[in-house]
């Protein structure tokens, strides 16, 4: 019974962080999924394979892999796709979470 708790409250806890909105940082204009952000804040929200990256002024929404990583990420971090201009976002790692998310276009 205890087991049974404990699994349905991580799953709770799971749902809700993928829910919650994170805040990113551009320092320079970007590329997701084929729409160019400026410099900016912007928050991410998932919603299962769906991210919605938005702030007042732009928003891009696309299909991305979520995934675990091993470890808790420090902080925010953008990987990019070498010689692109704008720079390309394959990849955003989410500070304070082990959560990753992986773009493929």
């Amino acid at each position: 019974m205890k087991l049974l708790r404990l699994i349905a409250m991580a799953s709770a806890i799971a749902v809700v962080t993928q829910a919650a909105d994170r805040q990113i940082t551009l320092l320079d204009p970007c590329v997701i999924a084929g729409t160019k952000l400026n410099a900016g804040e912007y928050k991410v929200q998932i919603d299962g394979d769906k991210v919605k990256i938005y702030s007042p002024k732009q928003s891009v929404e696309t299909t991305a892999k979520v995934e675990t990583g091993g470890e808790k990420y420090s902080s925010n971090a953008l990987r990019y796709e070498k010689g692109d201009v704008p720079r390309r976002i394959t990849e955003i790692r989410l500070g304070g979470t082990n959560t990753k998310i992986v773009f493929s276009n």
